[in-house]
């Protein structure tokens, strides 16, 4: 009976002394958690994010090769519905890759969908409207691309992604109105895609 009784004291305190240390995490012990989930999930996704630039910037070399190739020898745009493949190719190997992926699904992970997500719809909706008001769509296409992938290395704190991103956007406008023709434009593109793979390889060799 009195072992009981003891235990029982006992068993109330520690449970008083546990309530009394959970409150202490609040608010600056409990901001200070959320920094650490935050930060650990940035890192993770950065480690990861190696294999998509390559995957993505070896797909866009391709089909822009392809493109230019198609239109400088035919001199129709109408080669331009190939970039229409570039998804259907990318994103099935996208899937994939991410499946396997060991990096958990976080606000930084739907924070960076997001972001080239407003891409897609902004390069899917520019592209649409060239076809009715004079805009120079590679320049447009190009500033957007670099944007989106500054962006990317703010959220990741990462320079690589952020310099890459300048690179790829003021280095391809200024490239696509140095070329002359719009099909010659299209070599824009296969340089942003190199810089794209030369980004995804200082990620691999960081990590």
């Amino acid at each position: 009976m009195v072992y009981n009784i003891n235990w029982f004291i006992f068993a109330s305190e520690m449970t008083f002394m546990n309530m009394e240390t959970e409150s202490k995490l609040t608010p600056e012990r409990s901001l200070a958690l959320i920094n650490e989930t935050l930060e650990g999930n940035r890192r993770a996704v950065l480690a990861g994010s190696g294999k998509f630039f390559l995957l993505w910037g070896a797909v866009l070399f391709v089909f822009s090769l392809a493109v230019w190739l198609a239109w400088s020898r035919t001199g129709n745009p109408v080669w331009n519905l190939l970039w229409l493949g570039m998804p259907a190719v990318g994103y099935p190997v996208a899937a994939a890759l991410a499946r396997r992926s060991v990096v958990p699904q976080s606000f930084i992970t739907r924070l960076l969908g997001a972001v080239w997500g407003v891409f897609a719809f902004f390069a899917f909706s520019v592209s649409g409207l060239a076809s009715v008001f004079p805009i120079p769509l590679t320049m447009a296409i190009i500033l957007l691309l670099g944007l989106a992938e500054s962006v990317s290395g703010v959220i990741l704190k990462s320079w690589p992604f952020i310099v890459a991103g300048a690179v790829v956007g003021l280095g391809g406008a200024c490239a696509a109105g140095a070329l002359s023709t719009a099909a010659d434009q299209i070599l824009v593109f296969a340089g942003a895609a190199v810089v794209l793979v030369l980004t995804g390889l200082a990620i691999k060799l960081r990590k």
